[in-house]
């Protein structure tokens, strides 16, 4: 899987925000994986797995080539930064980011269970299975795939949600800024869509 390039980001917003109405996202709109990073302990935290991973030093040293912030509306002076979407202030959006797992696993059966192997080969077999995912959903993927798991996930955290308390957030004040900026771009007059409250959880 070779490493995004700018123009690489660029079309992948692009994409993500003609379906699914998010303006400078860096995340593929057809559920597949632009960047995979494989190897580390499940027990670890997210946090943790992500500050240490090959990935998040990248991003860290501005070495990912994601584009520079950019204006999202005609109407609107400020610029917005290109984002990656995984936080619980945009259900829709994560949800959207979750469903390639989803498929992931319900396609290759393998990744459903503990891998009987060494680690070194579980993550060839990982990568391979990103890979051919990828493929698949290039010549198979259709959007009512990611629909119905999409509808599916929004079920389960709706139930869930009942049951449990949200964690707390940790984000920096940099990073609260920017989500502030944008959530209020979702429901002003201009950035709102008819659908969106569908899935405010």
């Amino acid at each position: 899987m070779p490493p995004p390039t700018t123009e690489h980001w660029i079309k992948a917003a692009k994409a993500f925000e003609e379906l699914w109405n998010y303006p400078n996202s860096v995340v593929d709109a057809n559920a597949k994986f632009i960047a995979v990073d494989i190897g580390d302990y499940g027990r670890n935290s997210d946090s943790g797995i992500f500050k240490e991973s090959n990935f998040g030093k990248l991003l860290k040293n501005n070495k990912l080539n994601i584009p520079q912030s950019k204006k999202i509306d005609p109407q609107i002076n400020d610029e917005f930064p290109f984002v990656f979407v995984g936080d619980k202030a945009y259900p829709l959006a994560r949800k959207i980011v979750e469903c390639s797992f989803g498929i992931l696993v319900k396609r290759f059966n393998v990744l459903e269970n503990k891998m009987l192997v060494f680690p070194g080969k579980a993550t060839i077999i990982t990568k391979a299975c990103c890979i051919l995912h990828n493929i698949i959903m290039d010549k198979e993927g259709a959007l009512s795939e990611i629909q119905d798991k999409l509808q599916l996930q929004t079920t389960q955290t709706v139930a869930q949600s009942q049951i449990t308390s949200r964690p707390i957030n940790r984000a920096s004040t940099a990073a609260m800024d920017i989500r502030e900026k944008f959530m209020n771009y979702f429901n002003s007059d201009i950035g709102a869509v008819p659908w969106q409250n569908m899935y405010n959880l």
